[in-house]
């Protein structure tokens, strides 16, 4: 159900073309064209990436002496679609570059964005909502999410999308009044070829929806980061269109987080109070092999730990908590507890339960000092199959062991 854009660079002339045409050469000159034009370049898994908006990535690897890749559109929209060629075509212009583009719109060339734009892109959308329009409550709750992302936690009565939460509700309604442009206006990021008012409003609901940890600025470079974006986006849709509706509470959550002045919101129409912005206000899920655990959306991760567990936490002045947690795989057997993990303490009081088809066990240990401060630890192990992961939990204040055995209850078999 995508729609996406193929394409390949190579030289004009491989001949006497006077280009140094190799993978560093090539990727250098997508970066440098990027960095102009103000686009974000990233490398994951042997790819380069451009980013042109948010949910709007351009693709690129080194293949067979050509600079070849492809983007996926639909989620984006229409006007991601149309900027994606022009950078392409900007970058073929400018290096002397023969583009050769798969885009099965027509976009490419006939250049009818109108027409693009409604029979691919919203009907896409049209026969998307018929489709989701027909899930239960208790089965799938996500679509259009990105998939290398963590998993938001179920909201009861709501399917999650990459730029809010729609009530069952909602989409019902949407179905019965037909599906038209005030609708795929509040789903794709990019709906016109400029960049309107929506454009603005709804890059600040992605990352409300998707990044913001709803924390305090001073927490963090990445809380600081995520609510300056959002504030400079909204501030700049209030600046060319305060008609839309705008999710006023968010903005001031995150103005009060950042220690901003919010503008004037005089005439500004809200967002209904059904209107469910924020995954991170919930638990979020991360997946390792065959079971995905849930920790606070708050969370951030330590990217500077060098040990062999990953680490997440909210902070010593933001709750105190850190989640220690890796996975041992044991090919040919069942994974076992192991009795060494439940020794990292003094009088542990030992419980073991089920989690689904999952064996459990936790350890509760006497409060120690360290450091000066009073820890709070908690060890768990959990086996399925030929994994076991382990995990530590540590709090900073008493009366938090239920909390810390609800996340280890809310482990889930993902296989």
């Amino acid at each position: 159900m995508s729609i996406r854009i193929r394409f390949s660079l190579e030289p004009k002339k491989k001949i006497f073309s006077g280009i140094d045409w190799n993978g560093q050469s090539a990727e250098g000159m997508a970066k440098k064209l990027a960095k102009e034009m103000g686009y974000r370049c990233f490398r994951i898994e042997g790819f380069m990436i451009v980013q042109l908006c948010q949910e709007g990535y351009v693709w690129f690897k080194w293949s067979k002496s050509k600079l070849q890749g492809e983007s996926q559109t639909n989620i984006a929209g229409p006007g991601f679609h149309a900027a994606a060629i022009d950078f392409l075509e900007r970058l073929a212009k400018k290096e002397k570059l023969r583009l050769k583009v798969e885009d099965r719109t027509g976009y490419y060339i006939k250049r009818d964005f109108l027409a693009m734009r409604q029979k691919y892109f919203y009907q896409w959308f049209s026969d998307l909502m018929k489709l989701v329009s027909g899930w239960s409550g208790d089965g799938e709750y996500m679509f259009c999410w990105p998939a290398v992302y963590y998993i938001p936690d179920r909201q009861e009565g709501k399917l999650v999308t990459h730029i809010r939460s729609f009530s069952f509700k909602e989409i019902k309604g949407m179905m019965h009044s037909g599906i038209g442009v005030a609708f795929a206006r509040d789903f794709f990021v990019w709906n016109e070829l400029e960049r309107d008012a929506y454009y603005y409003r709804n890059s600040a609901m992605v990352l409300l929806h998707q990044f913001c940890y709803f924390m305090p600025s001073v927490r963090s470079r990445q809380d600081e980061q995520v609510n300056q974006q959002i504030i400079q986006f909204l501030e700049t849709t209030l600046s060319m269109d305060r008609r839309l509706p705008f999710p006023k509470k968010e903005y001031l959550e995150v103005c009060s987080l950042a220690g901003h002045v919010p503008v004037n919101l005089e005439g500004v129409t809200p967002f209904s109070e059904e209107v469910s912005i924020g995954c991170r206000k919930h638990l979020v899920y991360r997946k390792i092999g065959n079971m995905s655990f849930g920790i606070p959306g708050n969370f951030l991760y330590d990217e500077s730990n060098s040990g062999s567990m990953d680490h997440y936490y909210d902070g010593k002045g933001y709750g105190g908590h850190d989640y220690y947690v890796y996975a041992a795989v044991f090919e040919g057997r069942k994974a076992e507890f192991k009795k060494q993990w439940f020794e990292q303490g003094k009088s542990p009081e030992i419980e073991d339960f089920d989690i689904e088809k999952a064996k459990a066990r936790v350890a509760f240990y006497e409060p120690e000092e360290k450091d000066g401060e009073i820890l709070y630890v908690m060890s768990a192990q959990v086996l399925y199959k030929e994994q076991r992961m382990n995990i530590n939990i540590v709090s900073r204040k008493p009366g938090e062991r239920d909390w810390a055995l609800g996340l280890i209850k809310n482990i889930k078999i993902t296989e």
